[in-house]
Parts: structure tokens; C-alpha cells; sequence
């Protein structure tokens, strides 16, 4: 199905229905709040009732693109009717990551729309996937044009930053003409403090940031033979700057960006048998396939995951994968 018909037919289902869910994966990011909120934006134009309810809280570090907190998180105690409702995954389409959201998805999933633009993604009934696009606020922007409509500033901004953020600032290799017309579209309508807004997402932060880093770098590990380098995120070092998540997350691509480097991972330790793996890659090395055999996903050059075990345990799984990885596609480069 041609992108243009795919968009369409979207536009028609989510017109077709009511009373929505909206929802993305666990440690929510730019792109996933700019698709939400565009999306809510859009069904309540359509006159659609729909709710934003996430797996886990909004990042601390993030909370500035919903001024009017329009995202929750679901409470499994205090759970309003799950019936009659339609569920709509956006940045994902792995089930398993909205956690307790599932709630609202009944047996045959038949109420399931999921929105997505990783590669590799296995279809199902319900699943609209443009992996040829860099972000799914793009999506979500395309949607809401075909619409009629022109979205607020605060929908906009929000947009925006999951462009910015899932493109690498228009880096990366899905970064299509049209990003960059739908990033002067958005332009054009409003405002936007290009400058304020990426020095918020990457480098706005505090001392505590740059002494954590420190101690994540002396657990900095590379193979030079490989190009594979690897950095730990201990709880301990958290704990240490009185940090609950991880600040942190642009250290793998800082990593990557460095002369040599093929494959850059990081292991941020969640507790004694959780770790949560963030991949990225140069060229052909594909770390989708590393992350989907820990349940994760993504794409070629980027990719995460959650892993069951101690932190290394999963690390030295994580590596043997990551050389056997770098020996099956050298030749091919």
C-alpha cells in the first residue's frame, strides 16, 4: 500500500470510531509525547473522545512539552471502565511495552491501532507502519494536514521536538524532503524557539549531570578491533546524584560519534535483574536485530530494549552478540 493510501485509510478508521486510549511505550520520548498529543489534538477535532494514559510516568527531563499535563499514567488501583474502548499505540507497535495499558485491549485485540515507524515490525490487523519515515510525529502531522486542520502551539511544539529528536536534529539517514517541509509547515505556523527548544532536549542540565557522566565514563569499554564500545549506567551512580532516571541518554550517541566507533551500547541497570539496553550503530550495522532478540526494537543505526538479568550478565550477552554482529557484516561494508 502507497504511503498517501495508507495515510488515508488511517484518517478514515480513526474517523469511523470513539472513545479512544492513546498510549505509547514505557520511558515515554520526544517522539512519543509529539505523537499523543498531535493525536489527541486531532480526535478532538473530529469531535472524538480519546484519553492520553502512559505505562509509567512522563520522564522528569520531558514534562515540558505537556505544559497542560495532559498525559497520565495508568494506576492500576484506580482503574476506570475498560469497556467500549479503542486503544491507539503511537512510536510503537511491541504490545508488551504500554505494560499495564494492555487492560484496555480486549481478547481479540480487535480494538488495537498501532501507529509506528520502526523497521522490521511483524504485522498484525491494526497496524499502520511507515518505516520509510524518520519520526511518528511526522505521522501524526501528515494526518492532522489530510484532516483540514492546522495544529495549536502547544500541539505544534510538541511535534516538533519529536521531529528534532527521532531525526537526530535531520541527521539521520529516514530524514526525507518532506521532514524538512513539514518542519517549515510547522515554521511557518508559529513561532517556535528553535534554539531554546534542542538546548532544553540536550544540553540544559545541571552539575549533577556532568559528575554523573563522569563516573559512566570510567566504566567506558572498547574493543578497537570491533569498533564496539560500551558504557554502564549504575543504579549506585544515580543514586549517588539523587537522580530516578537516567539524564543521561545522549551519552551512547556521543559515544558513537567518535572515530572508530562502529557500534556504541548502554546498559542503564534498572535494579539487580533488569537492564535497559539503548543501541546505536554506523552504516550497515544493523542493531535493530540485536535488540529484537531481547524483546526490543527500533531501528538499523538505533535501538533499545529491556533485558531480564544482572547488569554482567546482560553485558557480556550483549557483547558476544555485538561481535558476532560485527564479524557477519564487515565484509559487507
Amino acid at each position: 500500500m502507497e504511503y498517501k493510501e495508507k495515510i488515508e485509510k488511517l484518517l478514515n478508521k480513526l474517523k469511523s470510531m470513539d472513545n479512544f486510549v492513546i498510549t505509547t511505550h514505557k520511558s515515554c520520548d520526544p517522539d512519543g509525547i509529539g505523537a499523543e498529543l498531535g493525536l489527541s489534538f486531532l480526535l478532538e477535532k473530529l469531535g472524538k473522545r480519546n484519553s492520553i494514559i502512559n505505562p509509567d510516568k512522563t520522564p522528569e527531563r520531558y514534562l515540558f512539552l505537556d505544559p497542560k499535563m495532559r498525559l497520565t499514567h495508568i494506576d492500576p488501583e484506580k482503574l476506570f471502565s475498560t469497556e467500549n474502548k479503542n486503544v491507539i499505540i503511537v512510536d510503537n507497535s511491541d504490545i508488551p511495552r504500554i505494560g499495564d495499558v494492555q487492560v484496555y485491549l480486549n481478547e481479540a485485540k480487535s480494538n488495537l491501532i498501532s501507529i509506528d515507524h520502526h523497521d522490521g515490525v511483524e504485522n498484525f490487523e491494526g497496524l499502520f507502519c511507515f518505516p520509510e519515515v524518520g519520526s511518528t510525529s511526522e505521522i501524526i502531522f501528515e494526518l492532522i494536514e489530510l484532516a483540514g486542520y492546522k495544529p495549536d502551539y502547544i500541539t505544534a511544539y510538541a511535534i516538533f521536538a519529536g521531529i528534532i529528536v527521532d531525526t537526530g536534529q535531520f541527521k539521520y539517514r529516514k530524514t526525507r524532503p518532506r521532514t524538512h517541509q513539514i518542519a517549515a509547515k510547522i515554521l511557518e505556523l508559529h513561532q517556535i524557539p528553535q534554539e531554546e527548544l534542542i538546548r532544553t532536549l540536550y544540553e540544559d542540565a545541571s552539575y549533577k549531570v556532568l559528575l554523573l557522566k563522569k563516573d559512566i565514563y570510567s566504566t567506558l569499554n572498547i574493543l578497537p578491533e570491533e569498533g564496539i564500545a560500551s558504557v554502564e549506567i549504575k543504579r549506585e551512580f544515580l543514586n549517588k546524584y539523587g537522580f530516578t532516571s537516567n539524564p543521561a541518554e545522549g551519552l551512547t550517541n556521543d559515544i558513537l560519534g567518535t572515530s572508530g566507533i562502529n557500534m556504541a551500547v548502554s546498559f542503564v541497570e534498572n535494579d539487580e535483574k533488569s537492564v535497559k539496553l539503548s543501541f546505536r550503530s554506523k552504516g550497515k550495522y544493523d542493531i535493530c536485530k540485536i535488540a529484537k532478540e531481547f524483546s526490543g526494537g527500533g531501528h538499523t543505526n538505533a535501538a533499545g530494549a529491556f533485558a531480564e538479568g544482572s547488569l554482567e550478565y546482560v553485558k557480556a550477552q550483549v557483547i558476544n552478540k555485538l561481535k558476532k554482529l560485527y564479524l557477519e557484516t564487515k565484509d559487507a561494508i
